[in-house]
């Protein structure tokens, strides 16, 4: 799946929860976008992997794309190492909890490729494919096309119905404060 259709995707699932839970910032939407991106640091032509090209060669090399951090292990391994970042740096826990929401979105979205992820990588290399090898999508396809469409269809939808007018304006503006 390509890096927007995971963000689009991410970002519309997330959004009713961070309204009802009353967690709506430009914070809570970076970390969640964030993690919706990270595990294809493994994966040098990838969105994350073009900013982060030494770390990304690295990690192809040693885990390959879709190997351990597209894994639980994967998962668990960059909550710690942003968990201590948040003991380090005062980073607030719930960014974390966004950050892991959009990263297992991420495993769970891959799930649903035609080769499906390892999940339980590196103590087993069975790929699991969600949809059963009934329901798939290959990367660029029509149906990744068609599920980032109504991805967006379904953001434009929950923006007008929540007036996120008013939040986008005010967070933009502290933003660039």
């Amino acid at each position: 799946m390509r890096y927007r259709t995971h963000l689009a995707t991410t970002v519309a699932i997330s959004l009713p929860l961070m309204v009802t839970s009353d967690s709506l910032s430009v914070e809570s939407l970076s970390f969640v976008a964030l993690g919706a991106v990270f595990p294809d640091i493994d994966e040098p032509h990838s969105y994350i992997g073009r900013r982060m090209i030494g770390i990304s060669n690295s990690m192809k090399v040693v885990f390959g794309h879709r190997g351990l951090t597209h894994s639980l292990v994967g998962l668990f391994a960059a909550i710690f190492i942003f968990h201590l970042g948040s003991t380090t740096f005062g980073l607030p826990l719930e960014l974390i909890y966004w950050f892991a929401f959009g990263y297992f979105a991420h495993l769970l979205q891959d799930s649903f490729s035609k080769k499906g992820i390892a999940w339980l990588q590196p103590f087993s290399k069975k790929r699991f494919q969600s949809g059963f090898r009934l329901i798939y999508y290959t990367t660029g396809g029509i149906i990744e096309t068609l599920l980032f469409v109504i991805a967006i269809l379904f953001l434009i939808q929950e923006m007008l119905q929540l007036n996120l007018s008013d939040f986008s304006f005010k967070y933009m503006n502290q933003f660039l404060h």
